[in-house]
């Protein structure tokens, strides 16, 4: 069920005081094509995903860049990629129901877009926007540093990217008693500029997932997914 706009602001902890432009950030295109004129009224969306993405990315810098003094350029990319990734975004908006003020076709509605993992996180990125737009970079910046900030703490116990395999293994073995397999999942793009995908288990059990342009760089990536899934997850069994 929609769930009125007015309550978005109060649930956020924060002031909107441009409701046109809150409800533009939360219009998919998909509804936009199917009301015609009423939905051009309102500000694009995809231009609002593209400055709040630009924001996000800006504040995770910042953060990483004073969270992690030591780490060279290489590092800090890989630590801010694995600050904002999409599966982290998306869990933000989980967390304040945004998939329930979203306005959708009914072709979306069927699809179940509300719980896509990709639309969700799309959908805090025009939220971002608009809180940016009407409040300006102080009040985003706290805002996002809110849910940034013990995504950081747990990067910081993963260790780096070039120990996370070891890390990945020994929280693995001392919990579960199970080493974790990695699995190609897929091998894409032309030969000399290949993708793999790679996924790491724990029994039938998918802990994390990374792609690279080899399986060592996939496999890194896939460990450092995991190992913040299990330091956030104390609790999960195989």
């Amino acid at each position: 069920m929609l769930r009125p706009l007015s309550a978005l602001p109060q649930q956020l902890g924060v002031t909107i005081t441009d409701m046109a432009l809150l409800r533009s950030a939360l219009m998919h295109q998909s509804y936009r094509y199917e009301h015609g004129a009423e939905a051009l009224l309102h500000a694009d969306t995809q231009r609002l995903e593209f400055l709040g993405d630009a924001v996000v990315a800006m504040v995770a810098t910042q953060l990483v860049y004073h969270a992690f003094p030591q780490s060279d350029e290489g590092a800090m990319t890989r630590l801010r990629s694995a600050l904002i990734r999409t599966e982290n975004l998306a869990t933000i908006a989980r967390h304040y129901e945004l998939g329930d003020y979203a306005i959708i076709s009914k072709g979306e509605e069927h699809a179940g877009a509300r719980q896509r993992t990709t639309f969700l996180a799309d959908l805090f990125e025009s939220l971002v926007a608009v809180i940016y737009l009407d409040q300006g970079l102080a009040v985003v910046t706290e805002f996002l540093l809110r849910h940034f900030q013990p995504h950081v703490e747990v990067l910081r116990a993963s260790g780096t990217p070039t120990d996370v395999r070891s890390h990945v293994q020994e929280l693995s073995q001392q919990r579960y008693n199970i080493t974790p397999i990695y699995r190609t999942v897929s091998v894409n793009g032309p030969e000399h500029q290949r993708v793999f995908e790679v996924e790491i288990m724990v029994g039938t059990h998918v802990l994390g997932s990374g792609q690279g342009n080899s399986q060592p760089v996939a496999r890194i990536q896939a460990a450092q997914h995991a190992v913040e899934f299990l330091l956030a997850n104390p609790h999960f069994t195989p």
